[in-house]
């Protein structure tokens, strides 16, 4: 039996290849890239770059007003108000970006929002249609684009050309949009029936967004741009580490939505998670010590945050489930746990142990939110048995 036929035959192997593909690759070019542009301008300029990217991530957040996952699960339900929501955030996002760029007078934060936003939007949708072919080809495409623009920019006009060549790498896929928006009725009633979980999703996306940024915005503050290159620099680890679990996820949400739970690809991706965390542990301060001399710092805090893998893991198996039986108030109480969990550990921990006490709030956090999440789940489960 050749491999087509075992896919043919098994199509949950063959979209989860896709979605394999889909973020290993274009994972794989963003990972070499950061690598190479700290490698490129040492820790102190790289955490001065993560600063303004985070501003932009905060600004593309707040314009997308929770947009993404709706459209993610009622797309996977067979329900089309891209059109709708588009004409929103379409204005929300040209606000964003004129709000940021006379914040910060920095003009390639305004377009990354401005063209993230879209770039959001498209592949929630392609996502939730489970075109898992397509969604793989835009984020190839999308990450080549952002490398090379990024890298030209760069030697054209310094540091601040990386951020203008990502913003400008999100604009081609605004085609992809258009597309959409013209072949669907804009229909407004459409929305009236999800306000609230609309609204749910986007205080969700809010606190998770401000939960991953938080750390970065504190991190200056009191410990300055070089320490959070080196602490930016862990975090891209992090995500390589988790990149096995993310592929998952997107796997996994649109199948809880349809009410086909995948519950023995969920077991099997936790282990695989303790795997991947002991491997870190293990071997990481190795490669950081070869390829990042320049970043001392950051060995530890890699070694620390590889544990965060496991309950990171854990809290995208719930969220999923969550998310597909519509109960994102759950999720929500979960990143304001993880919230409150960082900014204390932040302010605690880092003061009494450094860069290690920053990473180990990061770990900290990600454990109180699956504990919450794991607690939810078995009342649910309670009450479920006793209806």
């Amino acid at each position: 039996m050749n491999l087509r036929r075992v896919l043919n035959r098994f199509p949950v192997i063959k979209d989860i290849s896709t979605l394999s593909v889909a973020h290993f690759v274009p994972t794989l070019i963003a990972a070499s890239f950061w690598f190479y542009i700290a490698s490129l301008i040492g820790d102190e300029a790289y955490g001065e770059l993560t600063y303004y990217l985070t501003i932009a991530g905060i600004g593309s957040t707040v314009t997308l007003l929770g947009t993404p996952t709706t459209l993610n699960v009622y797309a996977a339900k067979g329900e089309r108000i891209l059109p709708a929501i588009s004409t929103i955030i379409f204005t929300t996002s040209a606000i964003g970006a004129i709000t940021v760029f006379f914040m910060f007078y920095n003009p390639g934060a305004s377009i990354h929002i401005f063209a993230y936003v879209i770039f959001a939007l498209i592949t929630a949708e392609f996502l939730g249609r489970k075109l898992f072919k397509t969604y793989m080809k835009i984020m190839i495409i999308q990450k080549i684009l952002m490398a090379s623009l990024a890298i030209t920019f760069y030697h054209l006009i310094g540091n601040d050309g990386i951020i203008l060549g990502i913003g400008f790498s999100f604009i081609p896929f605004i085609v992809l949009y258009y597309n959409e928006f013209k072949n669907h009725k804009i229909d407004f009633k459409a929305l009236r029936s999800k306000k609230k979980f609309i609204l749910n999703n986007y205080l969700l996306d809010f606190s998770r967004m401000f939960s991953s940024s938080v750390d970065k915005l504190l991190i200056v503050p009191i410990f300055g741009f070089a320490i959070l290159g080196n602490y930016a620099l862990g975090m891209q680890f992090y995500m390589m580490f988790l990149l096995i679990p993310s592929i998952i996820f997107q796997y996994i949400v649109p199948q809880d939505a349809s009410g086909n739970p995948s519950i023995l690809l969920k077991k099997i991706t936790v282990l695989i998670s303790v795997i991947i965390a002991i491997l870190a542990l293990i071997f990481s301060p190795m490669v950081i010590q070869i390829m990042f001399p320049a970043f001392i710092e950051a060995v530890s805090i890699v070694q620390i945050i590889s544990l965060a893998v496991i309950p990171g893991t854990i809290n995208y198996m719930y969220i999923s489930k969550f998310l597909g039986n519509l109960k994102n108030k759950i999720i929500l109480f979960s990143s304001i746990i993880f919230l409150t969990s960082i900014i204390l550990g932040m302010i605690i921990l880092g003061q009494l142990y450094d860069v290690q006490g920053i990473a180990a709030a990061f770990v900290l956090a990600n454990t109180m939110e699956a504990i919450f999440l794991l607690i939810a789940d078995k009342f649910y489960k309670t009450n479920d048995k006793s209806m």
